[in-house]
């Protein structure tokens, strides 16, 4: 472990550190995930993972689309667990145009994020967002959305692609030649 304290960079990147205190613990430097991701956030003057998590999302400009999908997320993490009720068509139409929801039914969405709970709990990294746009990976997804331009700045795209697709180099491969 660091005992000089280090800057962010001017563009953090939250997955770049995950995989960083992936990288020490796989190399004995740390007996868990979670002290190693505590001396990262500790390096750069934060007292734990959460607020150095708190402090890169900070970073990021204000995005409807960030708000609305983070309601997603929060939403369905717990999609399948006991007790755990999806939402219905009056909420979901709170965060997802009607436009969008005459093309993608209210039970397909329900659907297809309750497949999705356990990337949905590993949080959104690599986030470049707009304000009425934005982004991200998710798990081993790339994650676009964009929003309505009139409050209530509801969601109008959300379109989901495996990483790959994009040419995306996941963690621990080689770059693909292009």
């Amino acid at each position: 472990m660091s005992d000089q304290p280090r800057r962010l960079p001017d563009r953090p990147s939250l997955r770049y550190l995950k995989i960083e205190a992936k990288r020490r613990l796989s190399t004995g430097e740390f007996a868990t995930l979670h002290e190693a991701q505590l001396a990262i956030a500790r390096e750069h003057g934060l007292p734990s993972w959460t607020a150095l998590k708190e402090r890169i999302e900070a970073e990021n400009p204000a995005s409807h689309a960030l708000t609305h999908l983070r309601w997603v997320m929060s939403r369905f993490t717990a999609a399948g667990t006991p007790g755990w009720t999806p939402p219905d068509e009056e909420e979901l139409r709170r965060h997802f145009d009607d436009r969008y929801l005459s093309l993608v039914p209210t039970d397909w969405v329900t659907h297809l994020f309750t497949t999705l709970a356990e990337r949905l709990r590993e949080g959104l990294t690599d986030v470049e967002a707009e304000p009425l746009s934005l982004r991200a990976h998710l798990a081993d997804l790339r994650i676009e959305t964009a929003t309505e331009t009139e409050p209530p700045h509801r969601l109008s795209s959300l379109q989901m692609y495996p990483a790959r697709e994009l040419g995306a180099d996941l963690p621990g491969e080689p770059p693909t030649s292009g």
